[in-house]
């Protein structure tokens, strides 16, 4: 296979939907306007139409400097879907908590099924063709890949991986090539509806615990636009883990 730059008429696959898939495809589709190459860039994901019915297992806060980094491929911050500005972190100890915090720059808290329905659409503003499909298959040959999905096929010069940790595409991935998917954490996302008054007073911070379990990496808690989310990592974390971490009395503090 041809390693160099990719030429007019030839397609690039972005495998993932999320925010990491469309700004790939978005910034592919930039750089190529730049070096005047017509390239198509095609992206699958198989939840591209289901919209807001979907539930990201995700906190939903974006870290600075995002804003430059959306203005560095074209794309507008969609300040309209902030539902908090995240001003510090606090960190929990047994005995002390650290505030962290970087002067001038903000985080910022929305709902994440919003934020990937933007980025698809501005990625089809930018020329990506969005196909909601799953990738079923690979087939690396010495001179393109074919790609097959459910009920739409492609051929490409190349593929980039942005899935995260599906467990469908890294499994494929790694049947198919050298990929190994990496080690990583367990995590538990839930919400809290606390009662009138509290998110008022709870602070634009985000706080972060580190209990003493076994089981339990850590554990955070975020104020969103009327309500909390909670979320927990580690090894092995489950249900009965997180009902502990509810009620964990520096949590409970924090809270109440």
């Amino acid at each position: 296979m041809n390693m160099g730059p990719l030429q007019n008429g030839q397609t690039a696959v972005v495998i993932g939907g999320g925010p990491g898939g469309t700004s790939c495809a978005i910034a592919l589709r930039q750089l190529a306007r730049q070096h005047n190459r017509d390239i198509n860039v095609i992206l699958f994901d198989g939840k591209a139409t289901v919209g807001e019915t979907h539930y990201n297992q995700c906190v939903g806060v974006l870290a600075p400097p995002i804003d430059q980094v959306l203005n560095d491929i074209g794309v507008p911050f969609p300040h309209q879907l902030v539902q908090r500005e995240i001003q510090a972190y606090i960190l929990h100890g047994e005995r002390r908590q650290l505030r962290l915090t970087e002067q001038g720059e903000v985080g910022y808290a929305m709902r994440r099924v919003q934020f990937d329905a933007y980025m698809l659409q501005q990625a089809r503003e930018h020329g990506v063709d969005i196909r909601p499909s799953r990738i079923t298959d690979l087939e690396f040959l010495p001179d393109r890949v074919n790609v097959y999905a459910e009920g739409s096929n492609c051929v490409a010069a190349v593929v980039f991986g942005a899935f995260g940790l599906d467990p469908g595409t890294t499994t494929l991935l790694a049947q198919v090539t050298g990929y190994r998917p990496p080690r990583f954490l367990t995590s538990l996302v839930t919400k809290i509806h606390p009662p009138d008054g509290v998110l008022a007073n709870f602070g634009n911070n985000i706080h972060a615990f580190l209990p003493r379990s076994p089981h339990i990496e850590f554990g955070a808690i975020t104020p969103k636009g009327n309500h909390f989310t909670v979320n927990l990592a580690g090894s092995t974390v489950d249900s009965r883990d997180m009902e502990d971490f509810l009620s964990y009395p520096p949590l409970q503090r924090v809270l109440y």
